[in-house]
């Protein structure tokens, strides 16, 4: 009798456990996919740059994935229907298809008007972050870094990308923007205050108008106009800009694993280092650290002794981009 008494309680222990164990995890995954599902992640790119979605896809984006978005100019110039079909959201802009100043900011309209259409129907959304089709992100940070920050507050984050600033002469100030080529991330109320300002029928014009930028202009709007400043984070967010005595090719496998976004140069990388960036930290988020740190260790020795193989490495995904002449 006193055996299936205990055997009962084991039994009951056993199952409370497992309980327990189903409750934590069901608030893990419950944490994980609220901020997901309270942020919108863009990326904007062009049918002249079609191949690079492949190398995403390879990487860091997943497919199907409800609350990525491509921005695109003209979905029929697509020829690589596979590629884009892996991708669940594309939204076809019927901008202009050159690479110049008024193209990017009609693009970049595009974007604002994209998420204020979504929060219309969705009060649910806190986040907008926007990327290049030449970045490698990694999300797991993104949300991790997002979740810890009060989204009710205006927030401008990203990277600087002129520390001096720009100059306002007429005003004698200076104002800071982030680049867009490491990746913006903005919080909902300052959307909301910068929503004046985007509309997609005269912001191209108002953009072009003062020389700059799209990316220089959101932050002449940001920092100048709504008086709000940029939060710049140069440990987390990586740009095409950076030179390549500190690029990625030099950080350990720790700054690999802890950063938000790299950005990668036409002139200086092939987007095959986008899926093996992807790998070296799967590796280490599957706990094989050290098995990341010989593979990438094993690289940066080979870049080291063959410097003959770091010549002439462009990127090739885009056409509309040629080379740069020596």
């Amino acid at each position: 009798m006193l055996h299936r008494i205990n055997r009962r309680l084991l039994l009951i222990s056993i199952g409370i456990s497992c309980l327990l164990i189903l409750i934590k995890i069901q608030e893990n995954f419950s944490f994980s996919s609220s901020i997901i599902d309270q942020t919108i992640i863009l990326i904007r790119t062009s049918h002249y740059c079609q191949s690079r979605l492949d190398y995403l896809r390879q990487s860091w984006i997943p497919t199907k994935q409800s609350n990525i978005y491509f921005l695109t100019d003209n979905l029929s110039k697509y020829s690589n229907k596979t590629i884009l079909n892996s991708f669940k959201n594309f939204i076809e802009t019927n901008c202009p298809e050159t690479h110049n100043r008024f193209d990017l900011c009609c693009k970049t309209s595009h974007e604002f008007e994209l998420f204020h259409n979504l929060s219309q129907r969705n009060s649910n959304l806190h986040w907008l972050c926007r990327f290049d089709d030449d970045q490698y992100v990694n999300l797991n940070n993104l949300y991790k870094f997002l979740s810890q920050i009060d989204s009710s507050k205006p927030y401008y984050i990203g990277r600087t990308s002129i520390d001096s600033g720009l100059e306002i002469p007429q005003h004698n100030r200076t104002y800071r923007f982030a680049t867009y080529g490491a990746g913006v991330c903005f919080s909902r109320p300052l959307l909301n205050k910068l929503r004046p300002y985007v509309n997609k029928k005269f912001f191209p014009y108002d953009c072009r108008r003062r020389a700059i930028s799209d990316d220089a202009y959101i932050g002449y709007l940001i920092e100048f106009i709504l008086n709000i400043s940029l939060i710049s984070l140069k440990e987390l967010f990586h740009s095409h800009l950076e030179q390549l005595d500190i690029s990625f090719r030099l950080f350990n496998i720790d700054h690999l694993q802890n950063v938000i976004t790299f950005g990668f140069a036409w002139d200086r990388y092939t987007l095959s280092w986008l899926p093996i960036i992807h790998q070296l930290i799967q590796l280490v988020n599957k706990g094989e650290k050290n098995a990341a740190k010989d593979l990438w260790t094993f690289l940066q020795n080979y870049e080291k002794e063959h410097p003959e193989d770091l010549k002439n490495k462009y990127d090739q995904s885009c056409t509309i981009y040629g080379r740069r002449k020596n």
